[in-house]
């Protein structure tokens, strides 16, 4: 039975940086795919902002977007809080999951604060990371891609790190990314999702969980893991080939 989903992808042009805003996309794909119709609504204000949604996406941004971002996503606060009352489903990358934690110290040691959606605390004084990952996730499955990010971030209230990196570069931490119920943060691009389709089914999967359905997962699925594994698998052989 087809069921109508709708997506809201926050502040797009502010945190879309190298593709990030592209996991609305995805996760739209992955389930027109199973039948299902959905809608992308591009928030950039709470005018913008639908009363209900299923799925929240917030991209990565550059430093000079941390304190227009900051300024706008608190704005949207109390529209947040809306959607996370009502169990949606919330996907951040880089930038925007540290901008919607606790807080955000920038690499020149300024407090932002978060919009209190993921129990984190970001630091960006370290440095930034430029590399290729790769690394088993929570469930034990390989996982790949790209961080181009500024510092780390600590996870609160017992959120567990999506991924723990094999042989990561010094200073950058083994344990990446966070996932709680209702919760996906990663700092991996490439875009994330598209590299690894299992965490797009995870999200999918949750969502469809919600009105009681479960996924079904067709050829499409299949063609998109298949192609997946083989960009995960040479970034796997590039990084084992240089130690």
């Amino acid at each position: 039975m087809t069921q109508w989903f709708t997506i809201a992808r926050v502040l797009p042009e502010r945190l879309g940086l190298n593709g990030s805003s592209a996991s609305a996309e995805i996760l739209a794909k992955s389930l027109r795919e199973m039948g299902h119709e959905v809608s992308i609504v591009d928030v950039h204000g709470p005018a913008d902002a639908p009363g209900s949604v299923d799925i929240v996406t917030v991209g990565s941004g550059s430093s000079s977007q941390v304190s227009p971002a900051a300024t706008e996503l608190i704005g949207l606060v109390r529209v947040f809080a809306q959607w996370k009352n009502s169990g949606a489903q919330w996907v951040a990358i880089g930038m925007g999951w540290d901008l919607l934690g606790e807080s955000l110290i920038t690499a020149d040691g300024e407090s932002v604060p978060g919009a209190g959606v993921f129990p984190s605390r970001a630091d960006y004084r370290p440095g930034r990371f430029s590399t290729e990952v790769h690394g088993l996730d929570s469930q034990g499955r390989e996982s790949a891609g790209y961080i181009n990010h500024l510092g780390h971030s600590e996870l609160l209230d017992g959120a567990t790190p999506l991924m723990t990196l094999e042989n990561p570069p010094e200073g950058l931490p083994v344990e990446e990314g966070l996932t709680a119920p209702h919760l996906f943060a990663t700092r991996v691009g490439g875009p994330a999702l598209a590299l690894n389709p299992h965490w797009a089914m995870d999200i999918v999967s949750e969502t469809l969980a919600s009105r009681g359905l479960t996924p079904e997962p067709g050829e499409f699925h299949q063609r998109v893991e298949a192609a997946a594994s083989k960009a995960r698998s040479l970034i796997i052989e590039r990084l084992r080939s240089r130690r």
